[in-house]
């Protein structure tokens, strides 16, 4: 599959049910290296792009946290490796989900100086010094760049393993807790159809052999992930995906391939069971670490056993991700996956037995691991989910559109226009303008007002100012003058009446107008009180309209608000025509009008009421006249102060609309697209614009990325076009009517919109209209996933002629044959059953009852597989099928490049170049490629030849400490011993070519000077190396019984023991006399032999069978120089009190007579089984069970005896038969030579 699979997790129909619950297997994946980060970047990617859960519930997660089933682990030195193959950091858009993050990742500085700065250093990490192949020294020459990675050096990954081991120990531990809290992510999977299984875990560690990083490490991580997986989890497969050097060869060829070998070369030993690779990553922990690192290996290649190859390595990134993400799409076919993992084991659990040449070396057994595995996968895909998903995200981007009245092509549309505009001012903020004509009568006719000289329009806001909770200002002010007035015209005698209406103007106007000094309320503080309590209700009120206009789905949403809310700003603000403007200048009219009453009106008034108490005080009318005065003033005195407080209010109308105005909003700026930016409401809409952009910009990425998805192909994708059926766009009514009940439990526009801003929050939308859109196609007849339409796979093949599916068919099990490159036609030959091959799709039944028979002709049985090794089984997911197939138990040695590897493994060693293994001792590692004949014969000498150099005494095994130890040392002069290497290096390689010649021509020498009996004694010593140091291994067999498997050691050892016989022969000794000897010798071994101490540790373990009961290890013996002495020998093996006659030289021990108070042996060879702690060996014959008495390997007094015609078992040294021949034999009885 490309790398967006997009596919629905148990959506669309099916002939499951749909709200089936998968259950998967909590995985850790571990990528090391630029490989491990490659295969699993393209796993996040695939999670993250599924549709996850049942109909009416499909949804795509927004981050990988929000799939708990699977956690990831990244480790690396190079820091610059963050993004996959052929994707642009800068253009991916994905790559903020995607990466990894500080939480996933081991990703960091490396200072190494601290291992090199002197010779010293690596005395304070001896954990890290018993391993490590570079010195300090040759660390400093190599003065590596740690932040670009190890620099093809694997060492170099390793130690950086080892310094960071703390962290990576608890990054793993961290990862496992989170996958065991199940119950805690019960809602959180079921939400996505899931449902994790608690009783097994899963981990993959992904990398290659080829570079550093990946190569150096991925045996510790093994090691490591199964020890903590044990404590933390309890039971968990711990599987690697090893990609091999073949596809990274572009560049430093030679050098990828030794790394590769290499590499190779430690995991074959690692997975037979080698001990020496670790035992500790720090000076604290102790590991208690399982046998074998991996309990499932898979080899990847860039190429397959179907000889599909690919020069593009990434092709099989993409088939290994793909493999690992199906796991987590379809149960069923996951568990058929896991299914063959079980029933293959039987294939792996045994060792590969590599043929030799019988007429040489016999039953030797010459084993490799057969502990590997690989599989392929390919995918037959129509791509009609990503179509679908298409669809979806353009249908979902027009319902937002719908909703919000955003994103459409025509902007102008969606205006408000000036009748709306000042119809909202009007029932909304108190702005309806009506002509004010309510002007004083001046009786002065000269007052002549500038500014009031006509009526003029007022706005219904200053009214609303005048009145608060108590009633209307002006009346409150109007009232309180008449009673005033009344007060001084009743209380007081008229010629006090002027100086008591001054007073009284005086008290009311400072009761209505604010004065400094004043600490007491006045009317004009009533107004701004009530000036700010409208702003809260104006505020409240608008707020709501035009929330309320958003969701009105006459009015056209978000754009039209917008515009309204400019509209009304422009409204406000316009200088000189704004409302604002207009009202200020209502405030001066008032003013104007108000001075021209106070200072003409009144004064005029107030000097005629002062003249009717003068020059008219006698006349009869003077009482009169001053009422009538009295009463113009109380008019003119309410009108100056209700024009002084209409002229307040109309300030204060200003300042409300400028806090009105500034709560909608003020432009702060302009975007990167010139477009005004604002604060305040508008700002808050306009953020909700940009919410709803950046939905259906995420929406128009989401399709780019399907887009770019449906363009992309790779080797193991085939893809099975289709005509795509389009579906016109539902009309803007029905898409808003969807929405409305998408987001009919989240409280409208007013409660969106704040979440607009939030990320999260908008992702929540998002995903809210996206189902919506889902659902709706889902229940559409003319797309793919409904009940009523076919399989889109099944449609397209049928469509097809039968030669082209037939083509399909044959690429898609080609491509999925396993991924390595291997020669099954040599010595090792797979057999049918280790091969299983699974196909999934939707209906399977129906697949298999339409194709499965063309899909059986199309089986490449060329490669070993058989068309009964083909399974068809149920995913649930329409429009493709996945194939996979997996080949189970195959050794390494079969890989096609491994021979080419290993030239470059040489190449690379013999320089001086930085080493290629990650252990300082690199004969622990055994070659994962089986010898051809004359190699075989090559190295079957020169391991002869050794054996027969430490026997003779002419090879010596250091005593002291070094590295690799049980190196053995030559003489090449008297005093000047050099180290020629330890067993396991002559095992792997031969004789140093700088010594052969020397040691073998000195064996020559020795062995020409020998005689008979000494000859016997080399036989004799051979034969303890044959069943004694390398004791084959006892196998148990399915009866119960066991077989000795013979090893190569113990192969060569009868070998030479065979060639040292019949050397003897030729020497003049008989062979029944040479039986004799070599048994008598074997029973006094250590007489006339000196053991080599340690030497039981050359062996490999699995080669060789434990020690016997006693625990006595299997040590080595070299015959004592003394014993070359001539007649030595015949000493040792002369009866007591028996001499020689004086004079007589010895003659050649030839015809002796058996010894005198010898037993002969008996006449019916018998095979005899011992028991030995409880547990059956054998059988073996009466020599045999000789031999190993005398060798102190069987303890008489402790061993059962039973053979063919004994009713029980009996004791060992009480059966007459057998017990006489455990004691020496004297020497036998040597005549005098002849005269």
């Amino acid at each position: 599959m490309a790398e967006n699979l997009n596919q629905t997790i148990t959506g669309g129909a099916s002939e499951r049910k749909q709200d089936k619950i998968i259950e998967l297997r909590p995985t850790l994946f571990i990528g090391i290296g630029g490989t491990g980060m490659q295969v699993l970047m393209r796993v996040r990617r695939r999670v993250l792009n599924t549709l996850w859960g049942g109909a009416g519930n499909r949804t795509r997660i927004e981050g990988l946290s929000d799939f708990p089933i699977a956690q990831f682990i990244h480790f690396d030195l190079d820091n610059g490796a963050v993004i996959e193959s052929g994707e642009s950091q800068a253009k991916d858009l994905q790559f903020d989900q995607v990466k990894f993050t500080d939480d996933d990742k081991v990703v960091e500085s490396f200072d190494m100086d601290k291992y090199s700065r002197d010779e010293d250093s690596l005395e304070k990490y001896p954990h890290i010094k018993e391993w490590l192949p570079l010195t300090p020294q040759r660390i400093r020459e190599l003065r590596f760049d740690m932040s670009s990675g190890a620099g093809q050096i694997r060492a170099v990954s390793r130690l950086y393993f080892f310094d960071k081991y703390a962290k990576i120990r608890d990054k793993i531990r961290l990862k496992l807790k989170a996958l065991k809290a199940g119950l805690s992510h019960e809602r959180q999977l079921a939400e996505l159809g899931l449902r994790m299984e608690t009783n097994r875990f899963r981990i993959v560690i992904v990398g290659s052999v080829a570079g550093g990083t990946g190569s150096g490490s991925f045996l510790d991580m093994g090691l490591l992930a199964r020890w903590l997986a044990r404590s933390e989890v309890g039971t968990a497969d711990v599987e690697l995906m090893l990609f091999l050097p073949t596809g990274y060869t572009k560049a430093n060829k030679d050098r990828v391939e030794a790394n590769g070998y290499a590499a190779l070369m430690e995991l074959e030993s690692a997975m037979m069971g080698n001990k020496g690779y670790v035992g500790r990553w720090d000076a604290y922990d102790r590991p208690e670490l399982t046998r074998e690192p991996y309990s499932e290996v898979y080899l990847i290649d860039s190429g397959n056993l179907a000889q599909q190859h690919t020069k593009d390595v990434s092709d099989v990134y993409h088939m290994v991700a793909d493999s690992l993400f199906e796991d987590f799409a379809s149960a069923d076919f996951a568990r058929a996956k896991r299914s063959i993992a079980v029933n293959q084991a039987q294939h792996k659990n045994s060792l590969y037995n590599a043929p030799v040449p019988q007429d040489r070396f016999g039953d030797m057994r010459l084993y490799f691991s057969k502990r590997f595995s690989s599989f392929g996968m390919a995918v037959l895909d129509t791509r009609q989910e990503a179509a679908r998903d298409e669809w979806a995200h353009r249908w979902a981007g027009a319902m937002l559109q719908a909703f919000f009245g955003v994103g459409g092509t025509d902007a102008g549309a969606n205006r408000a226009t000036d009748t709306q505009r000042d119809n909202f001012l009007a029932a909304n903020m108190f702005l309806k303008g009506t002509p004010f004509s309510e002007f004083p009568e001046f009786s002065d006719k000269s007052i002549e007002l500038k500014r009031s000289s006509g009526d003029f329009i007022d706005f219904r806001v200053v009214d609303e100012l005048l009145e608060d909770r108590h009633g209307h200002l002006l009346a409150g002010v109007e009232n309180r003058v008449n009673t005033r007035v009344n007060d001084i015209r009743t209380g007081f005698d008229r010629s006090e009446w002027p100086a008591q209406v001054r007073d009284a103007m005086k008290h009311l106007e400072r009761d209505a107008v604010r004065d400094q000094d004043s600490t007491a309320d006045t009317t004009e503080d009533r107004i701004s009180k009530r000036r700010r309590e409208l702003l809260d209700d104006v505020k409240k009120v608008v707020r709501d309209q035009l929330y309320g206009y958003l969701d009105n789905k006459e009015f056209g949403g978000l754009e039209y608000v917008l515009s309204l809310v400019e509209q009304i700003k422009d409204r406000i603000e316009a200088p000189g025509s704004g409302l604002t403007a207009q009202i200020g200048n209502n405030a001066e009219r008032y003013r104007e009008i108000k001075e021209a009453v106070r200072s003409r009106e009144y004064e005029r008034l107030l000097n005629n009421l002062e003249q009717t108490r003068g020059t008219f005080g006698f006349l009869s009318n003077g009482e009169k006249q001053a009422g009538v005065v009295m009463d113009h003033l109380r008019t003119e005195m309410a009108n100056a102060l209700k024009f002084h407080l209409r002229a307040k209010a109309a300030d204060e109308s200003v300042i409300l609309l400028g806090e009105l105005s500034r709560w909608l909003g003020n432009r702060i700026g302009v975007d990167a697209q010139g477009r005004a930016q604002w604060n305040g409401l508008v700002g808050e809409l306009q953020s909700g614009r940009e919410g709803v952009l950046a939905m259906l910009a995420e929406l128009k990425t989401a399709n780019t990325i399907l887009r770019k998805d449906l363009d992309k192909e790779h080797a193991t994708l085939i893809v099975i076009p289709v005509t795509e059926k389009d579906i016109a766009l539902p009309s803007a009514a029905t898409l808003r009517q969807w929405a409305d009940e998408a987001f009919k439990d989240m409280g409208g526009s007013k409660a969106l919109f704040p979440m607009l801003g939030e990320p999260a929050q908008r992702a929540l939308i998002l995903a809210k209209v996206t189902r919506m859109a889902e659902n709706m196609i889902a229940t559409t007849s003319l797309v793919e996933g409904t009940t009523s339409t076919p399989d889109p796979l099944f449609e397209a093949l049928e469509q097809m002629d039968v030669s082209e599916r037939l083509d399909r068919f044959r690429k898609l099990l080609a491509c999925s044959m396993p991924w390595i490159d291997a020669n099954m036609a040599g010595d090792f030959t797979v057999v049918s059953d280790q091969f299983k091959c699974v196909i999934g799709v939707a209906n399977a039944a129906g697949f298999k009852a339409k194709f499965g028979a063309e899909l059986e002709s199309c089986v490449p049985t060329q490669v070993g597989i058989t068309v009964s090794q083909l399974e068809i089984v149920e995913t649930g997911i329409r429009g493709r099928a996945v194939c996979y197939c997996e080949l189970a138990g195959v050794p390494m040695t079969v890989l096609r490049g491994l021979e080419g590897w290993r030239t470059s493994y040489r190449k690379e060693g013999d320089n001086d170049k930085a080493p290629t293994h990650t252990h300082i001792d690199p004969t622990q590692f055994t070659h994962p490629i089986a010898p051809n004949t004359d190699e075989m014969k090559r190295l079957a000498e020169d391991f002869g030849e050794f054996l027969q150099a430490i026997m003779l005494g002419i090879l010596t095994r250091h005593t002291g400490r070094v590295v690799p130890p049980g190196q053995y040392q030559f003489a090449v002069e008297p005093g000047d011993l050099r180290r020629i290497g330890n067993e396991r290096a002559i095992r792997q390689n031969g004789m140093p070519a700088s010594y052969e010649k020397n040691i073998a021509l000195r064996i020559e020498e020795k062995l020409a000077a020998l005689d008979a009996v000494q000859t016997a004694a080399m036989a004799a010593l051979a034969k303890y190396y044959e069943r004694g140091v390398y004791a084959p291994k006892l196998v148990a067999q399915a009866d119960g019984s066991q077989l000795p498997y013979i090893g190569f050691g113990s192969a060569i050892a009868a070998e030479v023991g065979a060639r040292l016989r019949e050397s003897a022969r030729r020497k003049g000794m008989a062979s029944d006399e040479l039986e004799r000897t070599v048994q008598t010798l074997l029973g006094r071994l250590k007489d006339w032999a000196n053991v080599i101490g340690d030497s039981d540790s050359d062996a490999y373990d699995w080669e060789v069978r434990e020690p016997e009961a006693d625990g006595q290890p299997r040590l080595k013996y070299a015959i004592k120089g003394e014993m070359l002495e001539a007649g030595r020998l015949e000493q040792l093996l002369r009866p007591a009190g028996a001499a020689p006659a004086a004079g007589a030289s010895v003659a050649p021990a030839f015809g002796m007579p058996p010894p005198l108070g010898g037993m002969p042996p008996p006449l019916v060879e018998h095979q005899y089984f011992l028991g030995i702690n409880g547990q059956q060996q054998g059988p073996f014959t009466a020599q045999q069970i000789v031999q190993y008495v005398q060798a102190g390997q069987v303890v008489p007094g402790t061993t059962k005896v039973w053979r063919a015609g004994l009713p029980a078992w009996v004791d060992l040294a009480q059966f007459a038969e057998l017990a006489p021949l455990f004691h020496s034999a004297p020497p036998p009885l040597m005549p005098p030579p002849l005269a």
